[in-house]
């Protein structure tokens, strides 16, 4: 009997428009797919989708808690992992709907860790918010042989500064209510001058912005900061 494949399917950052041809006809053709949605919230990767969604197709949903405790996450990965596994039995495979791309920061690298190779695995990459972001504020990420660095703004205070002390150019991801610590930072290590911050990019809310106009000390969670040092002209 034919085992089912898993599918990790990168959406891109929010435009339907900006789904790869081989991601439609893969979500066109799709027996079953999977997504995750946060407690309270529709899931973002499936309405992106949703254009390319046949009538019928089967859907995994779990629902994720807004809490970082290590066991409440994990039960919620075991319930969509008994889901997967189930159809994947049945030999159908399953899309699991990703924002952005699927193997950065997103859900997929831990359901492919859980299944192990006990299936067949495919990724289709898709765009992520980083160069959306660049197209929207027309900011070219890197040049000639600079360094970039990707930070979550997540991280420690002292070691967001260590990084962009190290590195020319950086993207700070998942800004929201971190936004202070991380203009902070800028500042400290003297990328304030230039640093563009971007929210909901491709979306219609979609914002682009200096931050040093910036005043509000909390922004959308889906926002991201392109900062650098001055370039010196070519």
């Amino acid at each position: 009997m034919r085992r089912g494949k898993l599918i990790g399917l990168g959406v891109g950052p929010g435009d339907p428009e900006l789904l790869t041809v081989k991601a439609v006809r893969t979500l066109e053709r799709a027996q079953a797919i999977a997504f995750i949605a946060a407690a309270g919230r529709t899931s973002r990767a499936r309405e992106i989708a949703s254009t390319y969604v046949r009538p019928g197709t089967r859907e995994l949903i779990v629902v994720m808690p807004m809490t970082q405790d290590p066991e409440t996450t994990a039960r919620a990965y075991n319930q969509l992992v008994t889901g997967v596994i189930g159809e994947l039995g049945q030999g159908n495979d399953v899309v699991f709907l990703c924002e952005g791309d699927p193997l950065l920061y997103g859900s997929f690298a831990h359901l492919m860790a859980r299944l192990g190779n006990r299936f067949a695995c495919e990724v289709i990459p898709g765009i992520t918010s980083i160069t959306a972001a660049a197209a929207a504020a027309q900011l070219p990420l890197g040049l000639y042989d600079e360094p970039i660095a990707l930070i979550p703004a997540t991280v420690h205070p002292t070691k967001l500064r260590n990084i962009l002390q190290q590195c020319d150019r950086v993207v700070v991801m998942k800004v929201g209510r971190h936004l202070e610590k991380v203009k902070e930072a800028l500042a400290a290590a003297g990328m304030t001058e230039n640093a563009v911050l971007v929210e909901n990019a491709t979306l219609q809310d979609q914002r682009v912005r200096p931050l040093s106009v910036v005043v509000e000390q909390q922004v959308p969670y889906f926002s991201l900061i392109i900062a650098g040092r001055k370039r010196p002209k070519a």
